[in-house]
């Protein structure tokens, strides 16, 4: 016990000379942030939809009569597992870390331990889906379930991240002490965290499709289920990722629109702004574009750096789409 309170304190004596060092190069600090929170969203979105399409793709393999889902599903459903577990170690860890984010006992520290608690059961099912692959052969709809219920749990897990995320932006503010769950939560079901919950749906699938696409075709050499299972595969997952992809990325249209009608009331709104909009929403539909070529690929194994490129584009919406759905917070009473 002694050893490893001196490695916590040892850990929080490094991290607050990182604070101190960082603090003196806020442009780093800034980028190390978004790439951190990129990189955190994106494992976390993947690991809630894999659920999803693992499941999918069980039930495939009964309906369709073809060895080759199954064989995905499986696959899919390890790489859940190498997403899942390190999130929630990492998860556990920068609570631990954080306490200087969150007034203890408070309502925003409440919801960051229940969205913990939602990916710690998220992950468990999805271990029991995984561990139970040999035992549930003749269950396949029962098997299958139990890996969709562990992607919605997960997609919980990240909408309770993202109502924390909200709470601590609402509690900073200098009139919190007169919010209401209502006025942070509810000023209308089309408000901006309402609309980032309900793109949290294509997210999930689209990027579960984007990184299952690519974790195919990395074990490649290691599962080596024969060229035509990569060949069907592949392309399937990258579809998933394409159909969601091209609806989340309507949601991001539509708060870029948002973004443009309120710079525009306010005269701010120049024609440099117009480019810097389009240059994004263009950048943003890219990663759809690299999906529909793999998935239309005859040698999509040969399409790993095209599979990377869309995911790590993929990533860069995210901090937009986070900072979106819990900045702008209007109370609907006076």
């Amino acid at each position: 016990m002694n050893v490893f309170q001196d490695i916590l304190a040892a850990g929080e004596v490094w991290m607050q000379a990182l604070r101190q060092l960082l603090a003196g190069h806020p442009l780093v600090q800034s980028g190390l942030d978004a790439v951190a929170l990129a990189a955190a969203l994106t494992a976390l979105a993947a690991f809630a939809g894999l659920g999803v399409v693992s499941g999918a793709a069980r039930l495939l393999a009964v309906t369709r009569r073809r060895a080759s889902y199954e064989k995905c599903a499986r696959q899919l459903a390890l790489l859940a597992l190498a997403l899942g577990w390190p999130l929630l170690v990492g998860g556990r860890i920068w609570l631990f870390f954080a306490h200087d984010s969150y007034t203890p006992d408070s309502l925003p520290a409440f919801m960051a331990e229940m969205a913990w608690i939602l990916l710690g059961l998220s992950v468990l099912v999805s271990s029991l889906y995984f561990s139970l692959w040999k035992f549930l052969p003749k269950l396949p709809v029962l098997h299958a379930a139990l890996g969709i219920i562990s992607g919605l749990q997960g997609w919980f897990a990240l909408a309770a991240t993202l109502a924390a995320a909200r709470l601590q932006a609402a509690f900073v503010r200098p009139d919190a002490a007169n919010l209401t769950l209502g006025d942070i939560f509810l000023p209308g079901w089309f408000s901006p965290f309402w609309c980032a919950l309900y793109a949290s749906l294509p997210l999930i699938l689209g990027l579960a499709g984007g990184a299952g696409a690519l974790w195919l075709a990395l074990r490649r050499r290691r599962d080596d289920f024969g060229r035509d299972h990569y060949n069907v595969m592949i392309p399937w997952c990258a579809v998933w990722a394409r159909h969601a992809w091209a609806l989340f990325w309507l949601f991001l249209l539509f708060a870029a629109g948002l973004t443009i009608q309120a710079h525009r009331q306010t005269g701010a709104f120049t024609t440099l702004d117009a480019l810097w909009e389009s240059g994004r929403l263009l950048l943003w539909l890219a990663p759809a574009a690299l999906w529909t070529v793999v998935s239309r690929s005859a040698a999509p194994l040969r399409h790993k750096p095209t599979l990377i490129l869309a995911l790590l584009l993929a990533m860069t919406c995210l901090p937009f789409y986070f900072f979106t759905g819990i900045t702008a917070i209007t109370l609907v009473r006076p």
